[in-house]
């Protein structure tokens, strides 16, 4: 027995340790294996920083967890993280692992949960993120049922997540903050009951950008009667709390295969008035519990039928609100005689059977009373609508029902309006079939919050309606420093306002200020001071507006621009705006704009402008565009006027600044009294030149014709000359600041310094210019230029040629009377001035090489006092400038000969002529 209890407790101390040091043995692989193995299984990429294995934590069970978990997605859903966990954990029973017939999970639990859901505009989701399988698995029943392992889970909980929804294809989205979730119950029985509870601290909703729902709290609490076995769920002892409405759930909800079934009835578990008044964010928010009521309220309904990709259930709800009122007892007044009876029905099969009629709804505040009734059907096919609205809303007295804090709002609505008829009848234009009349008119009406401090201001808007037209009398309102001054006439304004239907409008806009800055950044912004300082966002024009603006603007401020004057048609229409004949003062000059800003493809907007653009001051146009910042930095060294014709198309990024590589342009460009002081490219070229006098550019009037392609500007030759240095430029230029310009000079000898040697050389005494072809490379603020002395050595080469010749013709006269003394002669001085050339060519080659060592000499000096590694590249740079100076020097050397060789040449012929006649 001894010998028995020694060996089990020496295998159970080894069995122990076993378990104990695996987990650290293995660690790493287990990590490198998990992450390789989740990334071959999904289409996003999977990261977490720790994995967790324990045998001993909660023996006998395994607990595996992942630390840091990080979920990120690819393709079109890049920029995503769908979710993040501080910790994702999973307790599994040991030994039903070790048996692989029914897996028992003791607890699953997601701590500190970030979720991410997005839905395209085209529909794709990005939580679908399974591979698709190479190999689809066939099994046969039976081969199935052997097979199959049966998992069952005891507790699934959530702690503290935050989960947000965005539906780009709907507008809609939402966002949950401080979710908690736990579920409980014995999964592996076929008869269970499921404990659930489920808290969120804070909801929001929006559809369309407009918040319909804000800081909603709901808690929902439930023992289900589970049959797992079939798939059958019935709700027991359950309740679901929004804000401070409570209902109740009863029915049942049954899975049986890919189709959900419902039949479940709820209704509310109290029935006073302040429950319902929970729903509404501005009441819920304010000192909700010291609220005053009175009034009776029945809100009930039922959700009947199948879920699946075909249907929804059918939903019914019906909301009775009877003699209610609500005051906050310090605040003088209060809004009474509420009554409210409202029925929806949703047909989840065919949408066109839903059905919405509020019967009534009626209030009186601050003494004021207001009725609304409506009725809506067949949404679909045809929609019908009969409503009327009468009555008049004091917005001044709601700070006295209210508390708004921070918040004002001011003015009086007054409505007496009724609708009736179908969508199809103003479509058709049959409007003597669709009842419409009555008027809506909003007086002295002024907004201002903390989230929006510009604050709106409608001094008097009034419209006048008809089955045809909505007349718009007026609008005249004030948002931040932009103030607006509309009248015309709207059409297709009530499909517009209940199917989402295109509005076609014709009006007149006046306006003093238009500050786009303060749309775009979506905050107030100082235009006269600091309206660089918040980035701009894109503006988009919405799709189903159809409008012919006829436009008056005194000032628009955009950027940094301040643009005066603007006069000019608008046609808004299928998410662009196109622009005809828009005349606007700007920048000390003018601008003719016709084109289109384009948002249809809100990802990438995009303008195509044609301008005609006349006398704009260069220094203020420079300093206004940062697109023409990175081409010509330093705008304060740019003076004069410009006026060009020109054609511009390119995308926009999301700070409505030119995407560089698309931008196409062509056109025309006419400089006025323009001078470029400080240029990089001109001093360098001053120094090759030895002329101080060019490094100021005043080349008077140009004119540029020029194209914008592939991200280069590209100019065709233009010619301007400069303290008596006639130049010839062509060439491109990067968006980048990249240069690659070609050059040709005219150039006065007394700028090369070889007036003296000139004057020894035959005929040099008459050479004024010498021309010089070379590059322009390198950046606009570091330029490197090149010249070649090929045509400098032919412009010399030239005039001693023809001075020779003459000469020669002078021989030969010379010899008809003394032949043989003149031949002689003539052979003497020709090789007299063969030599001279060959002279002042050597001069020429070793100033050449001269001044090309004493450039090396000069860098390798200067990089005396700098690192190894900067002297061997100086020193490369050194020997480069040499290496090139010999080489110019030896073409001076070689061309000068092969002239002196024509010379005797010539010289030689007409020797032989002379002796033969």
């Amino acid at each position: 027995m001894k010998k028995f209890l020694k060996i089990f407790f020496i295998v159970i101390a080894v069995l122990f340790l076993v378990l104990l040091i695996t987990p650290f043995l293995f660690k790493g692989k287990l990590i490198e294996i998990a992450k390789k193995e989740l990334n071959n299984m999904l289409t996003v990429k999977v990261d977490f920083s720790d994995l967790k294995l324990s045998f001993i934590r909660n023996f006998p069970n395994a607990y595996v967890a992942l630390s840091d978990l990080q979920v990120v997605g690819t393709g079109e859903f890049e920029a995503d993280t769908l979710a993040s966990l501080k910790r994702f954990s999973v307790t599994v029973d040991i030994m039903s692992v070790i048996k692989m017939d029914n897996i028992e999970i003791k607890a699953v639990l997601l701590d500190q949960a970030k979720v991410y859901a997005h839905v395209l505009e085209n529909g794709k989701v990005n939580w679908d993120v399974m591979k698709p399988s190479d190999e689809p698995e066939e099994k046969t029943e039976d081969e199935s049922s052997d097979t199959d392992i049966q998992i069952s889970l005891k507790k699934f909980e959530i702690r503290n997540a935050q989960i947000v929804y965005r539906d780009d294809s709907s507008k809609m989205a939402a966002a949950v903050k401080n979710l908690d979730f736990l579920l409980k119950g014995d999964m592996s029985m076929e008869n269970t009951t499921l404990s659930m509870q489920l808290d969120i601290k804070t909801l929001d909703f929006w559809m369309n950008n407009i918040r319909m729902v804000r800081d909603a709290r709901i808690n929902f609490v439930s023992d289900i009667a589970a049959d797992l076995k079939n798939m059958a769920f019935t709700f027991n002892h359950n309740q679901f709390k929004l804000n401070d409405i409570i209902l109740k759930f009863d029915g049942t909800v049954k899975m049986p295969g890919d189709d959900i079934i419902t039949d479940i009835t709820f209704a509310t578990e109290r029935t006073d008035f302040k429950s319902l008044l929970s729903l509404i964010p501005a009441v819920y928010m304010k000192d909700f519990e010291s609220i005053q009521t009175k009034g009776n309220l029945t809100l009930e309904g039922y959700a009947k039928g199948t879920y699946n990709d075909k249907q929804m259930p059918n939903v019914g709800l019906t909301l009775n609100v009877d003699d209610a009122m609500f005051k906050y007892p310090d605040l003088p007044q209060s809004v009474e005689k509420i009554n409210i009876a409202l029925k929806l029905f949703y047909d989840g099969v065919k949408f066109d059977n839903t059905t919405l009629d509020v019967n009534k709804f009626h209030f009186e505040m601050a003494k004021n009373p207001f009725d609304l009734e409506l009725h809506v059907k067949t949404p679909e096919s045809d929609l019908q609508v009969a409503g009327e609205f009468k009555g008049i809303i004091d917005f001044n007295s709601i700070s006295s029902i209210i508390p708004l804090d921070d918040m004002k709002l001011n003015g009086i609505l007054e409505c007496d309006l009724i609708l009736a008829g179908r969508m199809s009848t103003l479509e058709k234009q049959q409007y003597e079939d669709f009842d419409a009349k009555g008027m809506l008119k909003l007086t002295g009406f002024s907004f201002t919050s903390p989230d929006f401090p510009q604050g709106v201001k409608i001094s008097s808007t009034h419209l006048d309606f008809t089955p045809k037209v909505v007349h718009l009398v007026n609008l005249d309102a004030v948002v931040g420093r932009t103030d607006v001054s509309l009248k015309g006439s709207l059409e297709n304004f009530i499909p517009y306002v209940f199917k989402g239907s295109t509005i076609r409008g014709n009006l007149s806009l006046s306006s003093n200020v238009i500050d786009l800055n303060e749309f775009m950044s979506g905050e107030e912004t100082e235009t006269t001071t600091e309206t660089d300082t918040v980035p701009l966002s894109i503006i988009e024009v919405p799709k189903n507006i159809d409008f012919t603006i006829n436009a008056k603007i005194n000032h628009i401020y955009f950027d940094k621009l301040d643009i005066s004057s603007t006069v000019g048609n608008l046609f808004v229409k299928d998410g662009k705006v196109r622009m005809e004949k828009l005349g606007m003062n700007l920048l000390e000059g003018s601008v003719v704009l016709n084109g289109e800003y384009n948002t249809q493809e809100i990802k990438k907007p995009f303008i195509d402008f044609h301008l005609d653009i006349s006398r704009l001051d260069i220094t203020s146009t420079l300093s206004s565009f940062s697109m023409l910042q990175k081409i010509f930095p330093d705008p304060q060294d740019y003076v004069g006027k410009v006026s060009a014709l020109l054609n511009l198309h390119t995308i926009l990024d999301e700070h409505m600044s030119p995407v560089l590589n698309t931008v196409q342009s062509k056109g025309q460009l006419n400089t006025h009294n323009i001078e470029i002081r400080n240029s990089k490219l001109m001093g360098t070229l001053a120094d090759v030149l030895k002329n101080e006098k060019l490094r100021t550019l005043s080349p008077g009037d140009l004119n540029i014709k020029f194209e914008v392609k592939d991200g280069r500007i590209m100019i065709e030759p233009m010619q301007f000359k400069i303290d008596q240095v006639n130049l010839n430029l062509s060439g491109d230029q990067g968006l980048d600041m990249t240069l690659n310009y070609n050059l040709k000079a005219s150039v006065p000898v007394a700028a090369v310094g070889a007036t003296d040697i000139l004057k020894s050389i035959p005929g040099g005494s008459n050479i004024k210019e010498l021309s010089l072809t070379g590059s322009i490379r390198g950046t606009v603020t570091k330029p490197e230029i090149k010249l070649s002395m090929a045509d400098m050595v032919g412009d010399i080469t030239k005039a001693v040629t023809e001075t020779v010749t003459q000469k020669v013709e002078e021989a030969k006269e010379q010899a008809k009377a003394e032949v043989n003394a003149q031949v002689d002669k003539l052979l003497a001085d020709a090789q007299n001035q063969a030599e001279k050339l060959r002279s002042a060519a050597k001069q020429l080659a070793d100033k050449t090489r001269s001044e090309a060592n004493a450039a090396a000499d000069k860098l390798e000096k200067e990089a005396e006092s700098k690192s190894t590694v900067e002297k061997r590249l100086v020193k490369v740079a050194a020997d480069k400038l040499r290496k090139e100076g010999e080489s110019n020097a030896k073409k001076i050397e070689q061309e000068t000969e092969k002239q002196i060789q024509n010379i005797l040449d010539a010289a030689n012929k007409t020797a032989d002529e002379i002796k033969n006649k």
